[in-house]
């Protein structure tokens, strides 16, 4: 009896104890709350730790916000989608009973704002609000908040609170990068003292390579909402354009050094295209944020560093379809404890102020909603009228001769909900011709234009204090044909769903050969599926036009050509492979009854050569940049199916590299191999090898003496990931003060100031902070001065050699480079190697002073120069860029098929007469 006193006696202490623990958290997160249903757990209740003490993995968020739903009929949690590491994309809404049970309806009404010609939405209808969090998976105070908030949001009974859920529909994205918040969340975990250690240095704080800041491919998942490479981005803008918020939040965090930041950015970060009311309504939310953070005695700082500029970023893209969206970071404590100039910066303190904020936006969502839905409104009144004024009255893309990229592309516009038209005829324009049924037409006078203008248009920019790329146009980076039309022309019947190329053999099965065309981007997928199966593939060197019947078929340089004579399968098979393949590719074949060709080389031509099936090595780790990294590895997998091996960079000294064809380096530092190492790699190369270099890379073969090959001693100086930030990945300890995590890795935050030269007016750039040797500056320009001489990001334009087989498939030789980093190369002195060389102005879109676009100017792109029996290819600037650059990925698919056919050491001398 006494026995079970005494356990009674301790489970009431316990409960004692848990009710004071559960109280002290809640005072400290909810200081005003007043009483919660303590029939809604707490995250400390349902996680066993107090939120601040250790890191929540991203399975024990979805658990917990599923055991709300459960419990409460204010949650509800959906799945949208699931990451490439198979972990779940959820968005949970929280409103009120009453609203939840006529969702749809209240969807229905508010897709009404972005239709100019119906009335703005009743002040009665609820304000949608969406706060995501988490978007760089080790920006990790976020995803702990977003707990916070729907506990409070399902527990909370005070007026306040059961306002907000009455008016409001609030959407939480608990975490936007789910497999970057495991990986930080893992290593945090993993390296946690008790008692904790603030200590900077401490392994704690100072994630290995590449970090938990990307996602699985590495990819800055904050730079692809226009783009939309990566699944994540696809699943969360599906979701956002079933709804369009009136406001959005992006929750973030920066270096330690800093406080708390919210926008308002400066207005010289303002986007040229959006209009100024939409900022000035995101300044009235930013007061209500001011008067929370005063409260509870938290310092902050507006109008500095960050910019407005392209619908990139989740802070952005919304903005673009008049919602009010804002960037909120926090100073990252990476870690439970951390020293700082600030004083001791406790895990818990971070969650505290994004807490705050989330409920600052919250009220003033709810408060200012009459606003925002007119804001909403007047913004897509805003952009039609903005496109009805545009002198280009439509925008006409597509390639006849490359199908699988104009349906790629057209796939991205749908999935901007931007509105595509067929054409009703055959259009000329700017001297391309534009087919009817293989191209398409997108007008200007329509409420999406601001989207539409980001997609196609050359922005010439005035001011450089930008934090990260500056020419953004997606048409530049496919590489796809278009024209812009001045007049209006007749539409044909509107655009919903892509159109993809079932794939057949014209002509049936063949007892001679096959023929597909390079000219469609998808060729190289089905190259390398043929090859997988052990199908002997050969290229045209030359061009030649096939025979069938009384017609020919122009084949140009690249044609792949699949012989049934030689192969190691029947001629059935080889039908039935060619037939599967060219299906699962979306492209057709041509079968062929004869060798003799109606023009140029015949079949059984030495300028036709057979194909290897590659075997690609990727250099990994510690010192190489991730994101480039990553670029390729993605590229590989996802583009061909490629298994590409990724060795470290401290594993190269013992891996043989006998077995792979090919070897990328990718941008970075490798200064950690020894001669040794380098060594081994030279032989590589001259014993047959094909060596793909990205910007800095390309500059340290050149200085290993791996090629023969110069470069200009002057370059594009603090050029993004370059020689300043080559060696350095996501996630290391120390940032400026006022800066994001990415200013290290992306060169986020530029500065300086100057006036962008217009292309084909490079005379009349003028560069502000230019200065003279030994001409005294003020110490307050030094920003706006140093800035000027960085290439964050910007399209450059280049001649390329479509004769080459680095250019197989181009059927142009314009070719659009997005430039980021200072790597400048000589052009070859064998006059056949420049394979691409920038044009003498070369500047279309962006920011870059009249200083480095002289640099840049005449200077080769891209270099294919012999070594021994290899081949060493080198890019100047990095052809992968973040997964969207198609115009120049598909020169480094090539790279890696053709590289080895090209000529070796046999064209040494070349140069000479």
């Amino acid at each position: 009896m006494k026995t079970n006193i005494r356990v009674s006696g301790l489970l009431i202490a316990f409960l004692l104890t848990a009710v004071q623990f559960v109280s002290a958290q809640n005072s400290y997160f909810f200081p005003k709350s007043g009483q919660l249903d303590n029939k809604i757990p707490s995250p400390e209740q349902y996680l066993g730790y107090p939120i601040g003490s250790f890191y929540t993995r991203h399975d024990e968020v979805v658990n917990y916000l599923r055991e709300l739903a459960r419990v409460s009929d204010r949650v509800h949690v959906q799945v949208i989608g699931k990451t490439v590491e198979q972990r779940e994309q959820i968005i949970v809404t929280v409103t009120s009973p009453q609203n939840y049970g006529h969702l749809e309806q209240i969807r229905q009404e508010h897709l009404n704002q972005i239709d100019p010609s119906k009335p703005v939405v009743p002040n009665s209808a609820p304000v949608i609000i969406d706060l995501g969090y988490g978007v760089h998976g080790n920006e990790t105070s976020s995803t702990e908040v977003s707990l916070l908030v729907a506990y409070y949001l399902a527990a909370s009974n005070d007026p306040e609170t059961l306002k907000w859920l009455s008016e409001a529909v609030i959407f939480i994205d608990p975490s936007l990068n789910p497999d970057g918040r495991d990986r930080a969340a893992n290593w945090h975990n993993q390296y946690h003292s008790n008692p904790a250690v603030g200590d900077p240095i401490d392994k704690e704080h100072t994630e290995g390579w590449p970090a938990g800041r990307v996602n699985h491919y590495f990819t800055d998942l904050n730079r692809d909402w226009l783009n939309l490479v990566q699944v994540e981005s696809r699943n969360r803008v599906e979701f956002f354009h079933q709804w369009y918020p009136n406001v959005q939040i992006d929750f973030h965090e920066q270096g330690a050094n800093a406080t708390y930041y919210f926008e308002p950015t400066p207005t010289r970060h303002y986007s040229p295209i959006i209009p100024q009311f939409l900022y000035e309504e995101g300044i009235v939310l930013a007061k209500y944020n001011a008067t929370a953070l005063d409260n509870i005695g938290s310092l902050y700082f507006t109008k500095e560093g960050y910019d407005n500029l392209s619908p990139i970023y989740g802070s952005t893209y919304p903005k673009f379809f008049g919602a009010v969206a804002a960037t909120y970071e926090q100073a990252s404590s990476r870690g439970i404890l951390q020293d700082t100039p600030n004083g001791p910066l406790t895990f818990a303190f971070t969650i505290r102020n994004h807490l705050t904020t989330s409920f600052s936006t919250i009220r003033a969502s709810v408060a200012e909603k009459a606003n925002l839905f007119k804001t909403q409104k007047d913004f897509f009144k805003y952009a039609l009228e903005q496109g009805q004024k545009s002198a280009t009255k439509a925008y006409v893309f597509g390639d006849n001769k490359d199908a699988g990229l104009t349906q790629k592309f057209l796939g991205l516009l749908l999935q901007h909900r931007v509105k595509v038209y067929g054409l009703s005829e055959n259009i000329t324009e700017q001297g391309k011709t534009f087919q009817k049924g293989k191209a398409y037409l997108v007008p200007s006078d329509q409420p999406n234009y601001l989207i539409v203008h980001s997609l196609f248009e050359e922005n010439i920019l005035q001011d450089s204090i930008y934090y990260d790329n500056t020419g953004w146009s997606i048409i530049h980076a496919y590489g796809l044909k278009y024209a812009k039309l001045a007049a209006a022309v007749s539409r044909g019947e509107q655009v919903t769903a892509v159109n993809l190329n079932k794939g057949n053999i014209e002509g049936g099965e063949s007892k001679l050969a096959y023929i597909i065309s390079y000219t469609d981007y998808n060729a190289s997928r089905a190259l390398y599926h043929l090859l997988v199966k052990n199908i002997l593939v050969k290229t045209a060197f030359k061009p030649f036009s096939a025979a069938v019947g009384d017609s020919k078929r122009p084949c140009g340089p690249g044609t792949l050509i699949i012989p049934v004579a030689g192969q190691t399968i029947s001629a059935d098979s080889l039908y039935k492979a060619v037939q599967e393949i060219t299906a699962e590719a979306h492209i057709n074949a041509l079968s062929v009854s004869t060798g003799f060709s109606a023009e140029g080389i015949d079949l059984g031509s030495s300028n036709i050569k057979a194909v290897k099936k590659p075997e690609v090595a990727l250099a990994f780790g510690q010192g190489v940049t991730a994101s480039e990294a990553g670029q390729v590895w993605f590229l590989l997998n996802q583009q061909l199916d490629l298994p590409v091996t990724k060795i470290d960079l401290a594993n190269f000294q013992r891996a043989s590299l006998k077995k792979y064809t090919t070897l990328v380096l990718p941008g970075g530092n490798y200064s950690a191999w020894d001669k040794a190492t380098v060594d081994k790699i030279k032989e590589w190369v001259n014993q047959g090898g094909t060596l793909i270099t990205f910007q800095t890379a390309s500059a340290w073969a050149i200085k290993q003496e791996i090629v023969k090959e110069r470069l200009s001693e002057a370059d594009a100086s603090g050029g993004g990931r370059g020689a300043r930030n080559a060696g350095q990945v996501s996630g290391p300890t120390t940032r400026p003060e006022g800066t994001d995590t990415t200013a290290r890795t992306e060169g986020r935050r530029g500065s300086g100031a100057a006036i962008a030269a217009q292309p084909g007016q490079l005379d009349t750039a003028v560069r502000r902070g230019g200065r003279r040797s030994g001409e005294r500056l003020d110490f307050a320009r030094q920003e706006d001065v140093e800035g000027s001489k960085r290439v964050n990001g910007a399209i450059f334009q280049a001649d390329i050699d479509i004769t080459h087989p680095i250019a197989f498939g181009l059927t142009s030789r314009k070719l659009y480079i997005n430039k980021n980093g200072p790597t400048i190369l000589l052009p070859s002195t064998n006059r056949y190697a420049t394979v691409a060389q920038y044009n003498g102005r070369p500047f279309i879109n962006g920011y870059a002073s009249k200083d480095n676009i002289g640099k840049v100017a005449n200077s080769a792109a891209i270099i294919a120069t012999g070594s021994g029996s290899g081949e060493v290819i080198l890019f100047a600037d990095d052809p992968t860029y973040r997964g969207y650059w198609l115009g120049t990925a598909r020169l480094f698919l090539n790279s890696v098929f053709f590289g080895n056919l090209i000529g070796g050491g046999g064209r040494e001398g070349a140069g000479e007469e």
